[in-house]
């Protein structure tokens, strides 16, 4: 199965830790807000996958007005994570299901993300 979701993807940041405990900030915090939706939205009747899967996942953030790079900066890795946490309970039960994985990143008009999912 391969769904595409119509939102910008932000990299994961690290948590922020305090004497209460540990959190995110910034971007990566609204956009882990603002994604839950649009993933049901997008999925519609859905059971969260179980047993080993394989998954490809392409991210395309916005282009900004102004920047020299052909490609996004913050490291792959890091848009992987937001991906694979947002995706949770939702897509799958859990990203310690995941045996293989794949990845792209690039510059798009308008944000958006891909998801491919293949059981094992």
């Amino acid at each position: 199965m391969q769904w595409v979701f119509p939102i910008s993807p932000v990299a994961a940041s690290r948590p922020r830790v305090s004497k209460w405990g540990s959190y995110y900030s910034g971007p990566y915090k609204t956009f882990r807000q603002d994604v839950q939706p649009i993933i049901v939205d997008v999925l519609g009747e859905w059971t969260p996958m179980a047993g080993p899967i394989d998954v490809t996942i392409g991210v395309y953030p916005t282009r900004p007005k102004t920047s020299k790079l052909d490609y996004p900066r913050p490291d792959i890795d890091n848009y992987v994570k937001a991906v694979l946490d947002s995706c949770n309970g939702i897509v799958w039960l859990d990203d310690n299901q995941i045996v293989k994985i794949a990845a792209r990143k690039e510059w798009a008009d308008e944000g958006y993300f891909t998801v491919e999912v293949n059981e094992l």
